[in-house]
Formats: C-alpha cells, structure tokens, sequence
C-alpha cells in the first residue's frame, strides 16, 4: 500500500513543480539517450581517416583504369 501511496503522492505534485525542473529532468533524459545514439553511430560509422583510405584506394583504381583506356585508344 505505501507503494501505492508514493506514485499518487508523486503523480499528485506534478503540477505543482515548476516548468523548469520538468523541462530540464525532460532535457537530462534526452540527452542521455542522445548519447547512448551517437554512441551507437560511431561504432557503426568510418572515421574520417578510414574513409580518406578508402577514397584514395577507389581514384587510384579509376586513374588505372582511366590509363588502360588511354593506351587501348592510342593517346
């Protein structure tokens, strides 16, 4: 029963806060879950320097193939 109790007497003062605390308890909630994405994001995303390899390996192949072209055209 005092369970009980506890979440009426908390579902009871709610109007009674100020919009600031249930905005910045709503903000702080936000946030960790925003961190928990952006965590998840990184470990599926390339870095910058993963992705400047990759780059780099897929022009070196285009400019060899570009070469191949050329000396099977004659120029």
């Amino acid at each position: 029963m005092t369970k009980r109790m506890a979440i009426l007497a908390a579902l009871a003062s709610i109007p009674l806060l100020s919009g600031c605390l249930v905005a910045s308890a709503v903000g702080a909630t936000v946030g960790a879950a925003g961190a928990v994405v952006g965590g998840t994001v990184d470990l599926v995303t390339t870095s910058k320097e993963e992705q400047m390899k990759k780059d780099n390996a897929r022009l070196k192949e285009e400019n060899e193939e570009l070469r191949q072209q050329n000396k099977a055209s004659g120029n």
